[in-house]
């Protein structure tokens, strides 16, 4: 009795040991759970020094411990220009570069590897990228040389006027691509050496000093610098020229304040008087052209006043028929101004003119 059931219970042990290898090999092999076929993205600096070819990654699928597999890649540097920049190792699926990169013609590539092993065996195709990793590799480049601004001569303290730019082709998202401005040196130092200062990050110029005066000074000389690094990398250096430009600062004043005219009756466009003014502001620009302005005497509106062909008097001339027998004399006040404003208050010149009406005496 105890020899039977020795052997039945080695008979269960038996069995159990034999199903219990069943059920491993049931969760084990047609169950296995596979790693991911995934690779993530390589990063490589560009202008590498080598040596060539250089090994940028190892791809491996997780059927290679059961099978034989093969790898391959296509892509842009692969199989598509520029061919052969990139190789991959059938047997071992080493992935390899030939040549430096240069972040500048291109930024990242993407490939698509294979791994085919024997019969069906054979992995979903995956995309790899490529990252080229900026180097600072070029200096800053002012999109001109040279700039040109104008600033008026009254501009007050903190006035901007232009803006010079560069650009980097170097990463706009790291150090190597981030420009910052500076002024090196400004021509004449008058009234004194920095009349004006650059908005580091902008490129914005403004004038920070008083003291700027067309008549003196109508032109200055800045050598600006851009630099990568926020400013501690690669120099570059260019010009802005500046031209000082007239404020209204000064008054149109008649040379004459005090005139007198006679004008047949009955006439229209008849020419009265001119009236001929100065002005100290820059010839031809808007503080210097004049208008005029008949503001008493006229009630009638018998006469009109224009500029004239200099800009620098004023024309009044008859618009409607002048009768003796109602009104033999007209005294007018007219003023001058310019086209631009004045930059504060100035006195204006009136001048008064005396129009005497002549008697037809046919009538």
């Amino acid at each position: 009795m105890e020899a039977m059931l020795t052997v039945r219970l080695g008979v269960f042990i038996f069995l159990f040991q034999a199903l219990s290898c069943g059920f491993a090999e049931e969760f084990s092999g047609l169950k296995r759970a596979k790693r991911g076929w995934v690779v993530p993205p390589i990063n490589e600096p560009e202008n590498s020094r080598g040596p060539w070819p250089k090994q940028l990654s190892q791809i491996k699928s997780d059927y290679a411990s059961d099978t034989k597999m093969t790898y391959s890649i296509t892509g842009e540097g692969a199989d598509l220009p520029p061919v052969g920049l990139f190789t991959c190792d059938r047997i071992t699926g080493i992935i390899s570069v030939t040549q430096p990169f240069d972040r500048e013609k291109k930024a990242f590539y993407q490939l698509t590897v294979y791994a085919v092993g024997e019969g069906t065996i054979k992995e979903k195709p995956m995309d790899i990228i490529i990252n080229v990793i900026d180097m600072n590799d070029n200096r800053p480049q002012f999109t001109q040389n040279p700039f040109s601004g104008h600033v008026p001569d009254a501009a007050p303290k903190d006035y901007e006027f232009m803006t010079v730019t560069a650009t980097d082709a170097d990463d706009p998202n790291t150090d190597n691509g981030d420009v910052r401005y500076t002024i090196i040196s400004q021509n004449p130092p008058l009234p004194k050496p920095n009349m004006f200062d650059i908005n580091t990050i902008t490129g914005g110029i403004r004038v920070i000093e008083e003291g700027l005066d067309r008549e003196k000074c109508s032109n200055y000389t800045l050598i600006i610098q851009a630099a990568d690094m926020q400013g501690n990398g690669l120099t570059t250096s260019g010009t802005a020229v500046i031209t000082v430009t007239d404020s209204n600062d000064n008054a149109p004043q008649f040379e004459q304040t005090t005139h007198k005219a006679s004008v047949p009756e009955n006439q229209v466009g008849a020419e009265v008087v001119k009236l001929a003014v100065t002005d100290g502001d820059d010839p031809r620009s808007p503080a210097w052209s004049t208008k005029y302005k008949i503001i008493s005497g006229d009630e009638g509106g018998f006469f009109n006043v224009s500029t004239g062909p200099s800009q620098l008097e004023g024309i009044i001339t008859t618009v409607k028929p002048l009768d003796f027998e109602e009104n033999k004399q007209y005294i007018l006040s007219v003023t001058v101004e310019n086209e631009d404003p004045f930059i504060s208050p100035l006195p204006t010149s009136t001048a008064t003119v005396t129009v005497n009406v002549e008697d037809d005496e046919q009538e």
